[in-house]
Formats: structure tokens, C-alpha cells, sequence
């Protein structure tokens, strides 16, 4: 018995340095992610605090699980036991006193909407589309036709490249979906430069920053070729490994933590040194991009500034919302209605989403001439849903060019790249 006691004592103390030098990492696959979760686990345990199986945190006795939803974000957990201490460190918590720049709802709806408001039908916001009557569906089809036909934008390919990125293009061992980013990044910041955005005495806006990666590559522009620039990085979200904390000449970027929708752009203390501004996005989903224009538009008839334009990537429509869109004015005069426009928003989705089977299944089957309750085939799906993308942004240049700018729309990527390849661009006239 002592022999074996002596032998097991150097192998446990053998295991608990090998978990010290390779850290045991959680055993939970995140769907969204499609890998495991990246963050350590306590010594003993297969699942992180945020992922441990409910059956495994009950309280022996209160029966129930020690784990709640963070009252800030209900998107994570906290155990009830450490709310207290939780709160104080979320970052999802509202900051310690509201900034001048931010004004609660001020970008969400355009001046005189409030006070002359907008005629409604009935909306069907939570019908499904394969629930609403066949007959209601095929007129709306037949609407959109027509209106796109009267709309139809001239969409040109214009998708140069900028050097800054060319040697970062050209590392092997990137991904797939490392260069596509990439590539984005490098089309729109080559078309910054085409329509002479680049210019000294600019300030440039990212909106919806994320990480920062367009940020950064700016801010590499600025610091090798321009002069009197600034940086401005604004999101609502606080994100680790931010790219534009890699920036090295600090006192050309900000990052403001602060939703679109409240901002106040012609506040923001980094701006008041400039001479012009530029805003850009490349993933504004949805309302984020109304929300963006305008405040673009609003800041432009309060500021000192120049707005001289913005350059938008346009995508995820199916998440754009009747209140904060901005084109919704070019809608009504065209005879589409608040419920046709909760629908057009759903059926958006049939230009990128394909049919929901796998490649593979899709090959086998041969579904392209298979027709749907409307008469349709999966190709003639996806033209449609096409044809709603562009008539929710042809409204939204419409609204720029009632603001005083020159708007056009371009494919900035090939549909290889990615398939919400279409850019505003809107020039101060």
C-alpha cells in the first residue's frame, strides 16, 4: 500500500503542472463561432463558468441554478452569488456620466416625422412570408417589379485597390475569410482614394468599428501620407483585441464607445481640428447604415466642418426597420406602404441565403427549375430578393441626394468575394 501511495503522489503532482503549463481550455462547441470556446477552466472542470451545464450548477438547496442572466446584457451569464461584484466590471455598463456627444434617439428619425407623422397601414411584422395569402404575396412581387424597373441603378464595378494592403494581400498563410476582409478593406479604401477623399485636414469616421480594421489602415494613410488627420472609431460594443490599439501615433485616432443612433457627430472633440469630414462603414448592418446617414446629414447642417461625403458597404437588409429608415419618404411616393416594406425586408433574403440545403444535396436534386407556390424557381427567388436590395438602397441615395450630395452606387468586390457586394458612395456637391 505504501509502494503505491509513493508511486501516485509524483503522478499527481506530474498532472497539476501540466495543467498549469497547458491550460485546459472549455469543452463547449459554440454554433455560431463553429469552434469550442477558447477560455480556461478551473482546475477539475470541463466547462467554463458561462458554459457549464445547467444540471451541474444547482444549488443543492434552492434547487435551482446558481447561474442568471446579467441584468445589463442578458446575452451572458453571471453567478447570482457575484452579481454585485459582476456589475461593476461589465462591459456592458452604462458609463459613469453621459458625454455631451450623445443624445439619446437623436439620429432615429428625420426632422418633422415626429410632428407630421408618416402614413401606416397595418404592418405584418412577425408574419412569415410562406404564411401571408398567395394572392397578397404575387401583387407585392409584381409592385416590386415594376418599381425596379422604374429605378433600375446603372451599378458599375469600380473596385480599386489601395497599396497600403498590398503586401498584407499577398501573406500565405491567411485564410479565406482573413483575405476577404481584407479585400473589402483594400476596395474601399482604394475608392477613398479614387473620389479624392484622401485629402489633408480630414477627419475619418469609421462608424460601426468593430476591431477596427479599416481603422488601422487609414490611420497607416494618414500617418505615412497625409497631414493634420484624425481617426475616429466609433461603436457601440467594447471589443478586445482591437486592432486600432496597434496604431502607434495615438493622438491621430479615438474610439468612441457610443450607439449611432444618440450620437451627435459635431461634439466630438477629436473633430474640431479638422477642416472636412469623411464617414465609412464597411458592415453596417441594416439600420446601422440609416442611423449613419443621418447623422451625417444632421451634424452637416450643424457644423463648422465640411461633411464632404461618406462610403458606405451596404448589407444585411433583412435587419433595416420602418422607423429609422432613412429612405422611407421615396417608399410612400412610390406607392410602397409600411406592411409592404415588412415584407420586402424579409424577402431580401432570398438573394444571399440560397435554399437552406447543402451544396452537395443541392447538386444532386437539381432544385434550379423546381418551382415554389408562386410560381417560382430558386434563380428567379434569388433576382427578386436582388431587386428589394436595390430598391432599399436606391431609397436611401435618394434621401442623400435630397440632402444636397451626389450619390451612386457600385459593386466595390466581386459577388466571388462576398454577395453584399454593393457600396453608397455620396459625394458633397
Amino acid at each position: 500500500m505504501e509502494n503505491t501511495e509513493v508511486d501516485n503522489e509524483p503522478d499527481s503532482k506530474k498532472a497539476k503542472i501540466q495543467s498549469a503549463e497547458q491550460p485546459i481550455r472549455c469543452k463547449y462547441f459554440v454554433q455560431r463561432k463553429k469552434r469550442y470556446c477558447k477560455m480556461t477552466v478551473g482546475f477539475g472542470k470541463e466547462y467554463c463558468g458561462e458554459h457549464e451545464p445547467t444540471d451541474r450548477t444547482i444549488d443543492p438547496e434552492s434547487g435551482t441554478s446558481d447561474r442568471i442572466p446579467c441584468p445589463l446584457d442578458s446575452k451572458h451569464t453571471v453567478s447570482a452569488v457575484k452579481l454585485e461584484k459582476h456589475l461593476k466590471i461589465c462591459n456592458a455598463r452604462p458609463p459613469a456620466e453621459q458625454k455631451p456627444y450623445i443624445v439619446p434617439g437623436i439620429n432615429c428619425t428625420s426632422d418633422g416625422e415626429e410632428s407630421e407623422p408618416l402614413p401606416q397601414t397595418e404592418g405584418v411584422s412577425g408574419v412569415k412570408l410562406s404564411d401571408m395569402p398567395l394572392e397578397e404575396l404575387t401583387t407585392l412581387i409584381a409592385k416590386i417589379d415594376r418599381l425596379y424597373d422604374t429605378v433600375e441603378p446603372l451599378i458599375k464595378e469600380q473596385s480599386p485597390r489601395h497599396s497600403i494592403l498590398a503586401q498584407e494581400l499577398r501573406t500565405e498563410h491567411y485564410g479565406p475569410q482573413t483575405l476577404k476582409h481584407l479585400t473589402q478593406s483594400s476596395a474601399l479604401l482604394g475608392l477613398l482614394e479614387q473620389y479624392e477623399f484622401l485629402q489633408n485636414d480630414t477627419a475619418f469616421v469609421e462608424f460601426g468599428a468593430g476591431k477596427g480594421q479599416v481603422a488601422y489602415w487609414l490611420a497607416r494613410i494618414v500617418e505615412t501620407q497625409l497631414q493634420n488627420c484624425k481617426v475616429l472609431l466609433v461603436d457601440r460594443a467594447s471589443h478586445r483585441h482591437k486592432k486600432d490599439n496597434k496604431i502607434e501615433t495615438r493622438e491621430i485616432v479615438q474610439r468612441v464607445r457610443a450607439d449611432i443612433a444618440d450620437l451627435e457627430l459635431h461634439k466630438v472633440d477629436l473633430l474640431e481640428s479638422t477642416k472636412r469630414l469623411v464617414g465609412i462603414g464597411k458592415h453596417l448592418c441594416g439600420s446601422a447604415t440609416d442611423l449613419a446617414l443621418r447623422c451625417l446629414v444632421r451634424s452637416r447642417a450643424k457644423s463648422v466642418v465640411l461633411m464632404k461625403g461618406c462610403l458606405f458597404a451596404l448589407c444585411c437588409h433583412h435587419r433595416c426597420e420602418w422607423r429609422t429608415f432613412a429612405g422611407k419618404q421615396f417608399l410612400l411616393a412610390n406607392d410602397i406602404t409600411r406592411a409592404d416594406f415588412e415584407c420586402i425586408v424579409r424577402m431580401v433574403s432570398w438573394a444571399v441565403c440560397g435554399t437552406g440545403r447543402s451544396r452537395d444535396r443541392e447538386e444532386d436534386e437539381s432544385n434550379d427549375n423546381k418551382q415554389d407556390r408562386c410560381g417560382l424557381t430558386r434563380l428567379q427567388r434569388e433576382a427578386i430578393g436582388r431587386k428589394c436590395k436595390r430598391i432599399l438602397d436606391v431609397a436611401r441615395l435618394n434621401y442623400m441626394v435630397q440632402n444636397g450630395y451626389e450619390a451612386k452606387l457600385k459593386y466595390y468586390v466581386t459577388s466571388e468575394v462576398t454577395l453584399e457586394n454593393v457600396c453608397l458612395i455620396c459625394v458633397d456637391k
